[in-house]
């Protein structure tokens, strides 16, 4: 059992975990009395770069690309790149990517 514990995809899964429970806890609002930022779009943003963090790992550990050849791992890590910095630019805009695809 202990051998199961070492891989790295259960340090990727605890991770996971860890992320989703700070996730959780900074979208009930609770998370919001110890910063008090007064600004919702901070913690949406946080909110979305933890949600594309949890991206790259799951296609790092459980899509089995940590393995593979470097050209693959940097295009997986610049598309994740690319769409977590475009949907933060549109929203900063004030913009919806589903209005900005859909031309409405």
């Amino acid at each position: 059992m202990m051998h199961l514990l070492l891989k790295p995809v259960s340090a990727a899964w605890l991770l996971l975990m860890l992320a989703t429970c700070l996730s959780w806890w900074l979208g009930q609002g609770d998370g919001l009395n110890a910063i008090q930022t007064g600004d919702y779009r901070l913690i949406s943003s946080g909110l979305i770069l933890i949600a594309f963090i949890k991206v790259r790992i799951v296609i790092r550990y459980f899509m089995e690309v940590r393995q593979a050849p470097l050209a693959l791992k940097l295009v997986c890590d610049g598309w994740v790149a690319l769409v977590c910095g475009v949907i933060l630019y549109l929203y900063w805009l004030g913009l919806s990517p589903v209005v900005v695809i859909n031309g409405i």
